[in-house]
C-alpha cells in the first residue's frame, strides 16, 4: 500500500476513482468482445488447421479478455469484467465442439452432458444473481478491484494481468478437463460410464447448493439485521461460512470424472487435475479474504468464525 506521507507517489501510483458505466456500455463491451472472439476463432480454424481446439480456445479467450480490458480502461471501471467469468465457459464449449467436430450438428451424449452442466451453472448468474450492469449499469466497482488500485504497480498493468487475464486463465484451465473431453469427436468417445453419472450428479449438486445458498442470503441482505452489522446463520450458512464458494469448488472438481469416463485421465493427468485443484485453492483464499473483510464489518463475525466451517458444510460447533 502507498504511504499517505508521500502524496506525490500516491498520486503517481493511484489512478482516479472508478467511474459509473451505463447498461449500454456494458452490452457494447460484450457484443464487441464476443464478436471479435468468434471472428478470431474462425480465422484460426481456417488459417491454422493444425492448431488444437484447446489452443484455439486459449487464444480466443485471451483476445476476448483483452477487448474487455480495453473497455474497462476506457470506462474507468474494471467491474466490466465480472460477468465474463460465467459467459465464457458455455461459449467455449460450443467453440471447442464446433472446432473439433467441424460444426455443431453431431454431438456425443457426453459432450451434451457437459454443455448442459455449464448452462445450468451459468444460469444461476444470469437469472438468480442477475448482473446489475445489464439493467442499470455499474455505479460501483468491486471492492477487490478498488483495493488493487493502490498496489505499487501501474494500474493499467494491474488491471490487465490481475483483474482480467488472471481470472480468465484460472477459469480456462479449470475448464481443461471438459475441453479435453469435448475435443474427442463422437466416434472417438467411449460409451457412457458410471463416471459420467458421477460428474453430472456432482455438477448438479454443486449448482443446487449455490441456488439454495443464494435465496436466504439475498433475503438477509434486505433485512435490518444485515444493515445493523449482523451476519447470516440460516440454511446452509449455518453449516458453512461460504456455501456458495463450496458449490463453486465442487462444480469444477466435478469435471474430472468426465475425463475418467472418456479415457483421457492418465494421458493428461497434470492438465486434468491442476486447473480444478488450483481453482479450489483460489476459492479457499477468497474465503479467507471475505472472512477478513467481514471481521471488520460484521459485529458478530468473530463468533461465526469459531462456530462454522469455512467451506465444507459441517455441523456447527454450537447450534445456530
Amino acid at each position: 500500500m502507498s504511504s499517505t506521507s508521500e502524496p506525490d507517489t500516491t498520486r503517481t501510483l493511484s489512478p482516479p476513482p472508478h467511474r459509473p458505466v451505463s447498461a449500454l456500455q456494458c452490452y457494447l463491451t460484450y457484443l464487441v468482445s464476443i464478436s471479435i472472439g468468434a471472428a478470431c476463432w474462425f480465422l484460426l480454424y481456417v488459417a491454422m488447421p493444425e492448431n488444437s481446439a484447446f489452443l484455439n480456445g486459449l487464444i480466443v479467450t485471451t483476445v476476448s479478455t483483452f477487448v474487455i480490458w480495453l473497455f474497462s480502461m476506457a470506462n474507468g471501471n474494471s467491474s466490466l469484467y465480472d460477468p465474463y467469468w460465467v459467459i465464457a465457459p458455455p461459449l467455449l464449449v460450443l467453440g471447442i465442439v464446433a472446432d473439433s467436430n467441424g460444426g455443431l450438428v453431431n454431438w456425443h451424449w457426453r459432450q451434451f452432458m457437459i454443455f448442459a452442466c455449464f448452462v445450468m451453472w451459468a444460469g444461476r448468474y444470469h437469472v438468480v444473481l442477475f448482473w446489475d450492469g445489464w439493467t442499470k449499469g455499474l455505479s460501483i466497482e468491486d471492492w477487490r478491484y478498488e483495493n488493487m488500485r493502490s498496489a505499487p504497480i501501474p494500474y493499467w498493468l494491474n488491471s490487465l494481468v490481475g483483474m482480467h487475464h488472471f481470472p480468465t486463465y484460472l477459469v480456462y484451465f479449470a475448464f481443461a478437463p471438459a475441453a479435453l473431453v469435448l475435443m474427442q469427436t463422437p466416434p472417438e468417445q467411449p460409451e457412457l460410464t458410471l463416471w459420467d453419472m458421477v460428474g453430472a450428479v456432482g455438477a448438479l449438486a454443486a449448482t443446487l447448493i449455490q441456488y439454495v445458498a443464494d435465496a436466504p442470503n439475498k433475503a438477509f441482505q434486505q433485512s435490518p439485521a444485515y444493515r445493523n452489522g449482523g451476519s447470516i446463520r440460516s440454511g446452509l450458512w449455518a453449516w458453512s461460512r461460504h456455501p456458495n464458494y463450496f458449490g463453486e469448488v465442487l462444480f469444477w472438481l466435478s469435471l474430472i470424472p468426465f475425463a475418467l469416463a472418456a479415457g483421457i485421465f492418465e494421458s493428461h493427468m497434470a492438465l486434468v487435475l491442476s486447473g480444478p485443484v488450483v481453482m479450489a485453492i483460489f476459492f479457499r483464499f477468497s474465503a479467507h479474504l471475505m472472512d477478513k473483510r467481514s471481521l471488520e464489518r460484521r459485529c458478530d463475525y468473530d463468533g461465526i468464525m469459531k462456530d462454522i466451517s469455512p467451506l465444507l458444510p459441517l455441523i456447527p460447533r454450537r447450534p445456530s
